[in-house]
């Protein structure tokens, strides 16, 4: 089975066109990337390594792997590719649709219902929902996950996750 764009022998000149594109972006973000780490961050303290760390070398291997998609797109043969529209098919742009509703919600209710209850229940859409776990594996890793990470962050990296707003839920420890 062929995906829509690609047909057997490679991809087409406007498909390689479109990549090649994609690929110079991703190699020029990546190059602001390290650029603005290490002009505007500290690299190294006498701690340990500072905040411009990790976005530098996130941006290096960022840009190497630019480099080799360029590479391999541009080495590739060109083919009549099939006609149609580079989209997924309807239920995929419903999943992706929903992911980001998602996202969007837990990002809106965070500060409204605290860290550990919107993760909680973001946990619990993304696992029972677009993934049909079972119930009990999915109450179990999302129930985990939200006070697992909310007491890392809070106890041992001692960075501050939001509290619900809600009295009844403040209340409650959430």
């Amino acid at each position: 089975r062929h995906f829509v764009g690609w047909s057997k022998g490679g991809v087409g000149k406007e498909m390689r066109w479109k990549q090649q594109i994609a690929a110079l972006c991703f190699l020029a973000f990546s190059a602001y990337l390290m650029w603005d780490s290490w002009s505007n961050m500290e690299y190294y303290t006498p701690l340990g390594p500072g905040a411009g760390f990790f976005p530098f070398w996130l941006g290096a291997i960022m840009g190497v792997l630019g480099i080799l998609w360029l590479i391999q797109v541009s080495r590739r043969r060109s083919v009549k590719a099939e006609e149609g529209p580079h989209l997924p098919p309807r239920g995929g742009i419903v999943r992706i649709l929903s992911i980001l509703v998602s996202l969007a919600a837990v990002s809106a209710l965070m500060d409204l219902l605290g860290f550990q209850l919107a993760m909680f229940l973001f946990m619990v859409f993304m696992l029972r929902v677009l993934g049909r776990q079972a119930i009990w594996t999915t109450l179990i890793i999302a129930l985990g996950c939200s006070t697992g990470i909310y007491n890392l962050f809070g106890r041992y990296l001692d960075v501050q996750l939001p509290a619900a707003s809600l009295a009844f839920l403040a209340n409650l420890g959430l």
